[in-house]
């Protein structure tokens, strides 16, 4: 098998050895690491603030924990020579595709600047290396599944994600990654709307897809793909009922599993070897061989994996005449040619659509545990999210002209609460003079439904066991939204 890498390494080296440039037209083997950068709000509803967690020791909470171990470790990836000196460090983000929640981002800000301005800074310098192409995309929120929100949910979560982007990188996001990558018709639409021209799905939320008709096959067949046999070297374009279209691009799913769970990261060799494995020897120009995985592998869940990363980027990509991209880049230069039709409703983490998230499916279960309180907690959630509307559109029409134009645009306060910010979100919204009075409970109102977004967060529903933390966190969410709304109505 190594020889066949090799064989294979060499092959694709020629074709980028030709005067070809791989950064302008599509031309060779092109490799995408995209990490899902990303933890739970863990901060207390009414202070703002995370308190100690225990667990985490010897750091004071979970993000400090994970951060030392991966956030900041991939800031600053050395690379050591054989007598363990360090020669090189390197920003893994400058090469990683990721996307970093707008929640841990904001953490990130506020405790360590320097690794949040290095992250950034890597974006800007891959968007001057890819052809204006960052490597950064942005997330839904704050991770809620969107097949089970409602429709202005929906559109919320994926304005403030876009907003947050905007406000911290400085450019309109290409990219969107969905919480749990759960997708359904309504969200592919929602996506449309908002300008996001691709998201990235696992291989097994893939029904059929088919090539573009053309004047040789103007009737191409389907190809069915539903077990997760669709060729993920590619793009693909996904069209919803009007002709409007969302991009698509699957990873590799067992490369992608390997990384997680098998010893591929274990050195630069193993990565090297396995990657080299899925290039396809058919000559196609070009081929794209991406994998996807949470980013927190890199070096929190497998410690030091952060080093495997830097070397593959810097030295061994490059010695196999691959090319490092990230998925916007690669669209710009190689647009699909195929069609793609998916499943109705699907996630990456749950073989039984968005279940997880509301029902005892199995999936996420272990030992002793059963997961029946998953349909009592989603309902009654729901229950309350429907409650706080009515509290929300009586009373906002009372302070706003459009009180859900004004909860979208609300992300510009959350953003930045300084007074004059304040003061000029609500001159832009009011639909009267306020008193002192009337402001804060108008600001209440917005507090309200922004606790009752943040209890939707999925983690609440993803483990074994609703007394964990993240079942108790987002139960204080909806407690908090409900004390709001009491102070208001």
């Amino acid at each position: 098998m190594t020889y066949l890498v090799e064989n294979l390494s060499t092959t694709f080296y020629s074709y980028t050895d030709t005067g070809v440039d791989p950064l302008k037209t599509a031309h060779g083997v092109y490799i995408t690491v995209h990490g899902h950068f990303y933890q739970p709000p863990r901060e207390n509803p009414y202070l703002d603030r995370i308190e100690r967690q225990p667990s985490a020791h010897p750091f004071h909470n979970w993000n400090e924990r994970i951060h030392h171990e991966c956030y900041r470790a991939n800031a600053f990836a050395r690379i050591y020579n054989d007598r363990g000196e360090v020669i090189k460090i390197v920003n893994n983000y400058e090469y990683l595709s990721f996307n970093i929640g707008a929640t841990l981002m904001s953490w990130m800000q506020s405790h360590d600047p320097e690794v949040y301005q290095r992250i950034l800074a890597a974006d800007q310098k891959s968007c001057q290396r890819l052809n204006g192409h960052g490597n950064a995309i942005a997330q839904v929120y704050n991770h809620i599944i969107l097949p089970l929100a409602n429709k202005q949910d929906k559109y919320t979560q994926i304005r403030w994600g876009k907003a947050d982007f905007q406000h911290r990188f400085g450019r309109d996001p290409e990219g969107m990654w969905l919480a749990e990558t759960a997708i359904d018709l309504a969200t592919v639409t929602a996506l449309i709307d908002e300008g996001i021209k691709f998201t990235i799905l696992a291989p097994s939320q893939a029904l059929r897809c088919r090539p573009f008709p053309s004047d040789h096959d103007p009737h191409p067949q389907w190809h069915a793909v539903a077990g997760g046999q669709i060729d993920p070297t590619r793009p693909y374009r996904c069209y919803i009922p009007d002709g409007r279209y969302l991009d698509i691009f699957f990873y590799d799913g067992p490369i992608s599993r390997d990384m997680g769970f098998n010893d591929v990261l274990a050195s630069s060799d193993f990565l090297v070897g396995r990657l080299g494995q899925a290039i396809k020897g058919d000559h196609r120009p070009s081929q794209l061989i991406s994998v996807a995985t949470d980013g927190e592998t890199f070096g929190h869940h497998k410690q030091g994996t952060e080093k495997c990363l830097s070397y593959a980027f810097t030295e061994s990509f490059p010695k196999n005449g691959w090319t490092v991209t990230n998925f916007a880049h690669y669209l710009s230069i190689c647009p699909p040619t195929w069609e793609v039709e998916l499943k109705p409703v699907t996630a990456w983490s749950c073989v039984h659509g968005v279940n997880r998230w509301q029902d005892d499916c199995g999936c996420g279960g272990g030992g002793n545990y059963q997961q029946k309180w998953r349909k009592p907690l989603r309902e009654s959630l729901n229950w309350l999210r429907d409650e706080l509307i009515k509290v929300y559109e009586i009373q906002g029409r009372e302070f706003f002209r459009d009180p859900w134009q004004t909860r979208d645009d609300y992300i510009a306060v959350i953003l930045d609460r300084s007074p004059d910010a304040i003061e000029h979100f609500l001159a832009l919204h009011q639909s009267r003079t306020l008193s002192k009075s009337e402001k804060i409970d108008a600001l209440r109102l917005l507090e309200m439904q922004r606790q009752a977004l943040l209890m939707f967060t999925s983690c609440g529903w993803f483990f074994e066991e609703i007394s964990r933390p993240e079942g108790t966190q987002i139960l204080r969410y909806a407690g908090r939204a409900l004390e709001l709304a009491g102070e208001v109505a």
